[in-house]
């Protein structure tokens, strides 16, 4: 039991080491990106690389992503408080959203054809 505990607490802490190498170096070098985003790319990128192992993160990313809905409520409520103004834009966001899911899905055939074609030669 304390060792699971244990594996949980260091686990949770890596992904808060992460977090905050992200806002420091958003502190330093303002790039544009998020901080938490960055934080994550860092993480991915220690995890491709193998400094970090997957083990490591598992314990505490499992019940992160057990409970990721309870993260969107305050989202929600949000989205609520403000419907008139949702209601006021729903032409653009529909439109926003039907292009930009219409351009994703072109562009990941013509990735994917040219994958295939190259697969092929």
């Amino acid at each position: 039991m304390f060792i699971q505990i244990f594996r949980m607490l260091a686990s949770f802490a890596l992904l808060f080491v992460m977090l905050y190498l992200g806002k420091l170096i958003t502190s330093f070098f303002p790039i544009g990106i998020p901080d938490s985003i960055l934080g994550m790319l860092l993480l991915f990128g220690c995890l491709v690389l193998g400094i970090i192992k997957i083990e490591w993160v598992t314990p505490s990313a499992k019940s992160l992503t057990r409970y990721m809905t309870l993260f969107f409520l305050p989202i929600c409520a949000g989205l609520m408080e403000h419907f008139d103004l949702l209601h006021q834009n729903l032409n653009t966001f529909v439109l926003a959203t039907a292009l930009s899911t219409l351009v994703s899905i072109i562009l990941i055939g013509i990735f994917a054809q040219w994958l295939f074609h190259r697969k092929r030669g």
